[in-house]
């Protein structure tokens, strides 16, 4: 009886280790975004958008699955984690425009996160260090 279960308990641990949620494992399929996005000008067409969010998965190329868009055209690049706020991850990510980026001003944006519905948010721009 026992030379039947150690097969099927190392099979069992096969199949598991092998499954697609044991691989991502902590990133969700709908992550929603968290908190407040914020942007920090970097020069008049530069600023460093940051928000939280759920864990994002990876996408087939490696890079993470979302996509954030601004209504005025600006790029965005760069997006990496940068820590975490409470059970969130912090994600950093590269605002690039051809028009100048205004200190104070609310842009929209809009945030695509996995497979999640895409959601339209005002992002205000402060200065680095500026409490916002």
């Amino acid at each position: 009886m026992s030379s039947l279960r150690t097969p099927l308990a190392t099979a069992a641990v096969t199949l598991l280790a092998l499954s697609p949620a044991a691989i991502a494992a902590g990133t969700h399929a709908q992550p929603q975004l968290g908190g407040s996005p914020q942007m920090r000008l970097v020069d008049s067409h530069h600023a460093t958008l940051n928000f939280a969010s759920d864990r994002l998965a990876k996408n087939a190329y490696g890079s993470l699955d979302a996509k954030i868009t601004f209504v005025n055209g600006a790029r965005v690049s760069g997006l990496k984690a940068v820590g975490t706020h409470g059970s969130d991850i912090k994600y950093s990510a590269t605002v690039t425009s051809s028009k100048p980026i205004t200190l104070h001003k609310k842009y929209t944006v809009k945030f695509r996160l996995g497979s999640a519905k895409t959601v339209e948010r005002l992002v205000k721009v402060f200065n680095p260090g500026e409490h916002g």
